[in-house]
């Protein structure tokens, strides 16, 4: 499926006798060559689903491993994202910053929580460092499609992933 920042490929492996669909944003020759780590897969398809862009949420498992990786590569690295220090610039006093799901309508309106990936806290109108927390609501894909993130997450993201292969 093609977001505008990123392609996700659906591979079939078998987990012990199961054959089952992953998931991952890595390409065919990088996991051909190096494997699918766990944080690389983003999560499970349901069989007899003809890939990615078929998919629904109903037929997807999202996969705690990459959950928890996402979320730790933007707890370190969401401090990058001008748009980010901008809105905390916005706040000016004390309060918090929600990262949004670029997938998400209207990001200017009423924002679905399973479109909240987190939230960073300002106090006077910076960002405060080690203050990212996830929001559980977030989901990895809706009916809206797979999650965006700001194309300063996204470049670290794959970095990381690529660092997994390793």
């Amino acid at each position: 499926m093609e977001t505008d920042k990123r392609s996700l490929f659906v591979y079939e492996v078998y987990v012990g006798e199961r054959l089952r669909h992953l998931v991952s944003p890595l390409e065919p020759d990088e996991a051909a060559e190096y494997g699918l780590s766990p944080e690389a897969v983003v999560g499970l398809l349901a069989v007899g689903v003809d890939g990615p862009a078929a998919m629904q949420p109903d037929h997807f498992e999202e996969n705690p491993a990459f959950v928890r990786f996402l979320h730790e590569m933007i707890a370190d690295d969401v401090f990058v994202v001008p748009g980010i220090r901008e809105q905390a610039a916005a706040v000016g006093g004390h309060g918090w910053v929600d990262l949004l799901d670029a997938r998400t309508p209207d990001p200017s309106g009423d924002v679905p929580s399973c479109d909240v990936i987190g939230s960073v806290e300002v106090r006077d109108g910076a960002l405060v460092p080690m203050s990212y927390r996830p929001n559980d609501h977030h989901r990895l894909l809706t009916e809206d499609g797979f999650f965006q993130l700001p194309e300063e997450l996204e470049m670290s993201l794959l970095k990381r992933l690529h660092a997994t292969m390793c």
